[in-house]
């Protein structure tokens, strides 16, 4: 199962227009800011990120609460974030 998680943009990459790196559960990486083509995005932003695609511009209350939730859900937060991470061995427990 897989879901959104919500990421903070602690850089955006001018070079390569239209992508944003993004920190979460201290794991960074690109994503694709297509489909929030008319959002302004800023350092400092929250994004819920799906496989690589910022697909929405949350406030950092929502933020939190969300990340708050799926914490709770143990498993399926874990199976999201070895995904968001490319790990494949998986994450240590």
């Amino acid at each position: 199962m897989c879901l959104g998680i919500p990421a903070q943009v602690i850089g955006l990459d001018f070079a390569e227009e239209g992508f944003a790196e993004v920190e979460v559960a201290e794991i960074r990486r690109q994503v694709h800011l297509g489909m929030l083509a008319d959002e302004e995005i800023w350092r400092g932003d929250w994004l819920l990120v799906h496989v690589g695609f910022a697909i929405a511009k949350l406030d950092e209350a929502a933020a939190r609460r969300r990340l708050e939730l799926q914490d709770r859900d143990g498993p399926v937060y874990r199976e999201e974030l070895e995904a968001f991470s490319g790990l494949e061995g998986g994450l240590d427990p």
